[in-house]
């Protein structure tokens, strides 16, 4: 009896201009992002590097990204630390690494707001998330490579929800 060949879900073409691995995001309209909970963070207060499963719109998963920050840069600045963030396709490959330096982001300091680099494939820069001041609206601007605004998105009033999804 020959010998059983799992079933992959078909990659589709990689449209011109597209990085590897991320010919999918082509074919999609909503992305979930659901962060693992980690005990640790949960029952003591401390941060730790996240970890979230990247669903499609029918709840399968197609990607994992994983956090990696040190402990100390967690415990200290928590929420507004730098991290870079390796993001990988379901067969295990890094797609995407997302690289955000330590800013505040507070409505008091406009000079120091947040700022997010988006590499595709690593140490390749494709675009950039850039945080708009403003008093009570978390206010960003999606750039492409050359730093040329290409979306702006806004999130809610009070973006401080636990237990709940913050829909931008």
């Amino acid at each position: 009896m020959p010998p059983q060949v799992p079933m992959v879900m078909p990659v589709p073409d990689r449209p011109l201009g597209c990085p590897p691995g991320l010919e999918y995001l082509t074919q999609v309209d909503q992305l979930l992002g659901n962060q693992k909970v980690e005990l640790m963070e949960v029952f003591m207060g401390w941060e730790a590097n996240n970890q979230y499963v990247v669903k499609n719109s029918l709840g399968q998963q197609v990607f994992f990204a994983a956090e990696e920050s040190d402990f100390c840069t967690c415990m200290v600045c928590g929420p507004v630390r730098s991290f870079l963030f390796h993001i990988q396709y379901n067969l295990g490959q890094e797609v995407m690494t997302l690289s955000r330096p330590l800013n505040c982001g507070s409505f008091c300091f406009s000079c120091c707001l947040q700022e997010l680099e988006v590499q595709s494939p690593p140490r390749n820069p494709i675009g950039y998330v850039m945080q708009n001041w403003h008093p009570f609206l978390p206010k960003f601007t999606i750039q492409n490579e050359r730093k040329e605004p290409v979306l702006k998105t806004v999130g809610p009033f009070c973006d401080c929800k636990c237990c709940s999804d913050v829909i931008f």
